[in-house]
């Protein structure tokens, strides 16, 4: 909607003869700079979708080989921490460092090989219930995620700008279609079913807006079509414009009611411009929180923005550097692990220094934080 918000010719109509024009003016000034923030804004999101997918694409091309050339050492690292962990002699707190070591090697096999992951998981929790009668901490194999638990996956920005109409079907009616006539009889009206019921509380309480919004509905009835094409359309039109009500995006159902009833210039009475304004700055603030929505919705996407986006090409190209190295790192380093793991001493020595090194960590976040 970002062309038509900003091509749309609006007009103010003063409601009080004493309002000056530079009043209208001031307000009218504010309206063109919230939109066009909005308008830049959408073109932000859509950029940094783009941006993400490429990300995904480099991490699968370039960062997924790197991380399979470690997966033979990963492996007899964490048959060797397996074996370890049977003895009798750790105490709780080593147990617990070995668990977290397990569990940060299996993360690492999970990104490319979740099967392998799984088990290795279910190996070491049939060990420990073998050994101790008990199963450990990590994840339950049949639900291993080496990212944790995510929360349910929400609809990503780039996919919001429609919804199916079967849920839109029983959505409250917060505009009211009482005076809208009733369409002929048919046999599955996806869009009034429902609306009957008693109107929730609009986000917008202004009787222009709710009119808009009605003449808006009445010109993208589907069930007016009788050409099949042409009643899909107005089905996703239709979808569209309700998202629109239901999300307070007043910009949106202004757009489709310039294009589909007139296309005369709208002329907004004052008491609900500020209605208005404040619909918009809705949106640019949902707009963020569908940013991180989408980062976060998914895992495996979560990890390549932590890692790799920054808000240039070039520090991307530098993250990516970074992480290759730091994988290339670890492949030297596992091997010369693997040498000083000979028995219990070289393990609680190990494990002292991990632990020490998580409680410097830690010593430093909270100095960042503070």
């Amino acid at each position: 909607m970002s062309a038509a918000i900003q091509t749309m010719n609006i007009e103010i109509l003063p409601e009080h003869p004493d309002n000056a024009a530079a009043g209208i003016s001031a307000m009218q000034l504010h309206f063109n700079q919230l939109r066009k923030k909005l308008a830049r804004e959408e073109k932000k999101q859509q950029k940094f979708v783009m941006e993400m997918d490429a990300l995904c694409h480099t991490y699968a091309e370039q960062v997924m080989p790197e991380l399979k050339n470690n997966h033979g050492m990963l492996k007899i690292l964490m048959m060797r921490l397996i074996d370890f962990s049977t003895r009798k002699s750790l105490s709780q707190w080593h147990r617990e460092e070995l668990e977290a070591w397990i569990h940060e090697l299996l993360d690492q096999v999970a990104e490319y090989d979740r099967t392998e992951a799984t088990a290795i998981a279910e190996l070491y929790m049939d060990i420990q219930y073998e050994f101790f009668g008990k199963r450990a901490q990590i994840s339950d194999p049949d639900e291993f995620d080496p990212f944790g638990p995510a929360e349910p996956a929400a609809e990503p920005a780039a996919q919001q700008t429609t919804r199916s109409a079967a849920d839109n079907e029983a959505q409250s009616d917060f505009f009211g279609f009482d005076d809208i006539p009733e369409p002929e009889p048919q046999e599955h009206s996806q869009f009034f079913n429902g609306f009957d019921a008693e109107p929730a509380t609009p986000a917008l309480d202004d009787k222009w807006l709710k009119r808009l919004f009605r003449r808006a509905a009445q010109a993208l009835h589907p069930d007016r079509e009788r050409d099949p094409a042409r009643r899909l359309h107005k089905e996703q039109l239709m979808t569209e414009l309700l998202h629109a009500r239901d999300n307070n995006d007043m910009m949106t159902v202004m757009t489709l009611y310039q294009q589909h009833v007139t296309d005369d210039s709208l002329q907004i009475p004052e008491s609900a411009f500020e209605a208005l304004c404040a619909s918009i700055d809705d949106q640019i603030q949902r707009l963020q929180q569908e940013k991180m929505v989408y980062i976060y919705s998914d895992p495996h996407r979560a990890r390549v923005h932590d890692l790799l986006y920054a808000g240039t090409r070039k520090k991307q190209q530098q993250n990516l550097r970074d992480v290759l190295e730091a994988i290339r790192l670890i492949g030297q380093q596992i091997p010369e692990t693997i040498d000083e793991l000979r028995n219990m001493n070289d393990l609680k020595r190990e494990l002292r220094n991990r632990q020490e090194e998580h409680y410097y960590f830690m010593a430093e976040q909270m100095v960042d934080f503070y």
